[in-house]
C-alpha cells in the first residue's frame, strides 16, 4: 500500500500549486511580468516534488496515465520560461491561460483521483 503520509504531504502541496498558478495568473492580468518569476519558480520546484514523491509508488498506484500527464505538465511550464528567457514574458498571460493552467488542472484532477482513495481507505 503507498505510504498515506506521503500521499497526504502531495495533496497538500497541489492545493499550494493551485493558489500558486492562481496568483500567477492574476499578476500576469496585471501586466505585473516580474512579480510572477519567483513563484513559477516555486511552481516548478513543487511539481518537481511532486514528481519525485510519486514516482516510487506510481506502479502501485490504481491504473492510470499521470506520466504522461506529467510530461505534458513539464512539457508547458518549460514553454512558459522560455518565453520568460527569450521575450520577456509579453505572451505568457496567453501561454498561461491556454497552455499552463489548463495543462496543470487536467494533471492535478487527475492526480487527486488516484491519490485520494488512498487517503480515504
Amino acid at each position: 500500500m503507498p505510504n498515506q503520509e506521503i500521499i497526504k504531504y502531495t495533496l497538500n502541496l497541489l492545493k499550494t500549486m493551485e493558489e500558486g498558478m492562481d496568483y500567477v495568473k492574476a499578476k500576469l492580468g496585471e501586466l505585473n511580468i516580474e512579480g510572477t518569476v519567483m513563484v513559477l519558480t516555486d511552481l516548478i520546484t513543487a511539481f518537481t516534488e511532486v514528481e519525485k514523491s510519486i514516482s516510487p509508488m506510481i506502479e502501485k498506484l490504481s491504473k492510470n496515465n499521470i506520466m504522461e500527464k506529467s510530461d505534458k505538465l513539464r512539457r508547458a511550464f518549460d514553454t512558459m520560461v522560455r518565453e520568460f528567457e527569450t521575450t520577456k514574458g509579453q505572451k505568457a498571460y496567453e501561454i498561461m491561460q491556454f497552455t499552463l493552467e489548463p495543462t496543470f488542472k487536467n494533471w492535478k484532477e487527475d492526480l487527486e483521483s488516484i491519490l485520494k482513495p488512498y487517503v480515504l481507505s
